[in-house]
Order: structure tokens, then C-alpha cells, then sequence
């Protein structure tokens, strides 16, 4: 068995071995990625919850606010347009809406007229007598808009940004599946490919050695991610400022990620070692 497992070890040399941890790190790295990305930024439940947490609630107020600021300065209702004229309450509803046109349902979005009648549906029942006046105003002068009241608001909020947001969401749904399904397929191959060279416990050794790299590099890509909004003002990047902000708590789940796949790998990393 002993001898067995030295002709192994002689067999791969240590260029070869560093190539097979190399490839074999980016692939788990990517394999998390893109699997960590689907069921976080591409998947609608995940970021309606996001929403309500207490940092990115003041994210979404200020963000809908400003859109809806500018929508009272299209209709010529503006007083304030410095101010906060939506609550938490009624800028949810408008920021649910968005979030289910754009990453709720899988498929291209041609048009955006029914989301900016969701949007006014929004204002109209949750602005009431307790509201603002100016946020009042915005509302009756809306009504006065008749038919033009949808495109207005489809100015004032982007929109045509959302949509195109959408559209890129979903193709990069797709292109992580299909990236997720070739990794799987390169992955078993390569496996394959180090049994041929090496026993099972090497095998682990340098497989967990791989887990450990990806989630060294998952925890330093993604906590630089998470301090850009903290370091660089990003309000001004339009939609992109505001997913890199609320993205920015999600980054910080990547981070313990990576955490929690680097100590998976250490432990049988260091079982597997050719001391033990």
C-alpha cells in the first residue's frame, strides 16, 4: 500500500501538480461564483429580503425618492425636490415591483408600460392623507396626466435602464448555467484524468488544497467588492450604484463563504497530508 502510493506521488511532478491545483481552484471558484450569484443577485425572493434589512432599507428610500423627486419635476410638482417624499412604506412596494420586472420572471422584457402602471398603482394607493403634501401633489397631478402619467414615470425612473437591466440578467442566468454545466463536466474530467497519476488520498490533498486557493481568492475579490460603495461614492452611477450598494451586505456573505470553504478544505487538507 505504502509503495503503491510512492510510485503514485513519483508519477506527477510537482509542475504538473501545481498545474492540476490550479486548474482545479479556478474551477471550484467559479463553480461557487456562479452558483452563489444565481441564488442571490438573479433571484427575486432573495432580493426583496435584501431590501428590508436595515442598511438597504435607507438604500431604497433615498434611491426611490430621487426618482420619484424627479417625477415631480417632469409633471411640474416639485417643491422640495431635495427632500424625502415617500416613506419605507410606499417606496417598498415601487422597489418589489421593479425587482420582480427584472430578474422575477427568466425571459428578454420588450416593454415596460405595465411596470410603470404598477409604479402609479403604487403611488395612487399607498400616498394618503397622512403623506406629505408635496408627495399628495405629485399624486393629483399625476391623475391630471391622464395617459401620459405611465410615460411620465417611465422618464422619471429609467425605465428603459430597468429594462435593459433585465435583459442582461437574464442572459447571465443562462450563461451561468451553462458555464455551471460544462465546469461540472471539466471537473469530473479532470478528476478522472488525476486517478490516472495519483491515489485517493493525494487525490484529496491536492483537491482540498484547490478548495483552500478559492476560497482565499473568494474572500479577497469579494471583500473588495463589498468596500467600494464605502470607499468611492457610487450614487451617481445610475441603477449600478444602487445594486453595488445593496450588493455590498451581499459581498460580505461571499466573504463568509469563502471563510467557511477554506476551513472545509483545510481539515481534510491536513488528514490527507503525506506526513499523516
Amino acid at each position: 500500500m505504502a509503495n503503491g502510493a510512492q510510485n503514485s506521488l513519483r508519477r506527477v511532478n510537482p509542475e504538473q501538480n501545481l498545474e492540476y491545483k490550479r486548474v482545479s481552484s479556478f474551477c471550484i471558484l467559479l463553480v461557487v461564483t456562479l452558483v452563489m450569484t444565481t441564488v442571490t443577485f438573479l433571484n427575486p425572493f432573495f432580493m426583496k429580503g435584501q431590501l428590508r434589512t436595515n442598511n438597504n432599507e435607507a438604500v431604497i428610500v433615498r434611491h426611490v425618492n430621487n426618482h420619484f423627486n424627479e417625477l415631480a419635476k417632469v409633471i411640474g410638482a416639485n417643491k422640495d425636490v431635495n427632500s424625502n417624499l415617500l416613506t419605507t412604506k410606499q417606496t417598498q412596494p415601487i422597489a418589489d415591483h421593479i425587482i420582480d420586472y427584472a430578474i422575477g420572471v427568466p425571459w428578454f422584457k420588450f416593454n415596460n408600460i405595465k411596470l410603470a402602471q404598477q409604479i402609479l398603482h403604487d403611488i395612487e394607493s399607498n400616498i394618503d392623507q397622512e403623506a406629505s403634501s408635496d408627495a399628495q401633489l405629485v399624486q393629483k397631478r399625476l391623475k391630471r396626466q391622464g395617459k401620459n402619467a405611465p410615460y411620465d414615470v417611465i422618464d422619471a425612473f429609467n425605465l428603459d435602464l430597468v429594462t435593459l437591466g433585465g435583459n442582461i440578467a437574464f442572459v447571465i442566468l443562462v450563461v451561468n448555467i451553462t458555464l455551471f454545466i460544462m465546469i461540472i463536466i471539466s471537473l469530473r474530467s479532470l478528476i478522472n484524468d488525476m486517478l490516472m497519476v495519483m491515489n485517493s488520498k493525494t487525490l484529496v490533498h491536492t483537491i482540498t488544497a484547490a478548495g483552500m486557493w478559492a476560497g482565499f481568492w473568494l474572500i479577497l475579490i469579494s471583500g473588495i467588492l463589498a468596500m467600494i460603495p464605502i470607499i468611492f461614492n457610487v450614487d451617481e452611477i445610475a441603477v449600478l450604484g444602487c445594486i453595488l450598494e445593496i450588493g455590498s451586505s451581499i459581498f460580505l456573505d461571499y466573504v463568509i463563504a469563502g471563510v467557511v470553504l477554506y476551513i472545509l478544505s483545510a481539515i481534510p487538507w491536513e488528514i490527507s497530508s503525506p506526513n499523516n
